[in-house]
């Protein structure tokens, strides 16, 4: 923004940025209330949550500081500390092993490729070591992992025709397993938002493009599958179970800003928390605990500067 005095003798100018950072809010009423947000990251790059330490006392998140990077930084700490440092790229959406001793990441090749290596790394650190490889294609390749006591983690990859997503289970030591099922692939889910069920027995998938938000439930254990309408919702992005599997947290886009809601398995919205700010994607990860909501808000900073004599 720029604008000058009447006499054309003076000049003001404002510069403004605007970075991604990590914010808290702590949960109340079973996680159907959330206190106002604080900031947890303060730095001049874009940071993202993506997951939490399985003592939930911290927060792992991506930043574009640095691409071959992932951070920690505990929820009373000022600062973070390096989690993982690859030799590739990483991908944005690492996961914990069930028992919370291993961290998942995928590693972004720098030539061209649908092949992605998954690795792990140990929480306490040490040298990274490659779980299996596995595909990414037209927006499909997603793993993610239940939680203890429960053992499976799984991978979604499109079919060779590109008509299924095929939904694979691996081990973090032993890499890829048996093929659990196959869905139809279809142009309006967002299969790069899966979800699975803290027990390992469903997979959450979102609709996008449609008037009225839908999750489609897929069963890995044999039962029925189902789909649930949000009800006075058009989108949603980024969802994420609730630890006690009751139900879900996302947020909702909209002009007016971005929503933070939480979805029982009947399809009833509870909005937490609205930003006045319109950003391209609000991501929400709730602690193991069920105490906390890390969130990605935009922060904006602004400077005025005044120029004579030019």
């Amino acid at each position: 923004l720029m604008n000058a005095t009447a006499d054309g003798k003076q000049l003001v100018l404002q510069r403004s940025t605007s970075q991604q950072q990590v914010y808290l809010g702590e949960l109340a009423a079973g996680g159907t209330r959330m206190n106002p947000p604080r900031r947890l990251t303060h730095d001049d790059a874009h940071d993202y949550p993506t997951g939490w330490t399985a003592d939930s006392k911290g927060v792992l998140f991506f930043s574009d500081s640095n691409m071959t990077s992932l951070f920690r930084q505990g929820i009373t700490q000022e600062t973070a500390e390096l989690a993982v440092n690859a030799t590739q790229i990483i991908g944005d959406y690492p996961a914990l092993s069930p028992d919370g001793a291993w961290i998942l990441y995928h590693e972004i090749p720098k030539q061209p490729s649908t092949e992605r290596r998954l690795m792990r790394l140990s929480v306490n650190g040490g040298v990274p070591q490659l779980v299996m490889n596995f595909r990414v294609v037209r927006g499909v390749g997603r793993y993610g992992c239940a939680r203890a006591p429960a053992r499976l983690c799984v991978v979604a990859e499109v079919s060779q025709d590109e008509k299924q997503v095929t939904i694979t289970a691996f081990d973090p030591l032993h890499g890829r397993g048996k093929l659990l099922r196959t869905i139809e692939r279809d142009p309006s889910t967002n299969y790069f938002s899966l979800g699975l069920s803290p027990d390992g027995s469903m997979l959450a998938v979102p609709s996008i493009g449609v008037a009225e938000a839908r999750i489609h439930l897929f069963s890995l254990t044999g039962g029925t599958d189902r789909e649930i309408t949000v009800k006075g919702w058009p989108s949603i992005a980024q969802l994420e179970w609730s630890p006690d599997g009751k139900g879900f947290y996302c947020s909702s886009g909209s002009p007016q800003g971005n929503t933070v809601l939480r979805v029982d398995l009947k399809g009833n919205a509870l909005p937490l928390w609205q930003t006045e700010r319109n950003e391209r994607s609000m991501w929400v990860i709730p602690s193991p605990d069920g105490r906390y909501l890390a969130l990605s808000e935009q922060v904006t900073t602004s400077n005025m500067w005044m120029l004579e004599g030019f």
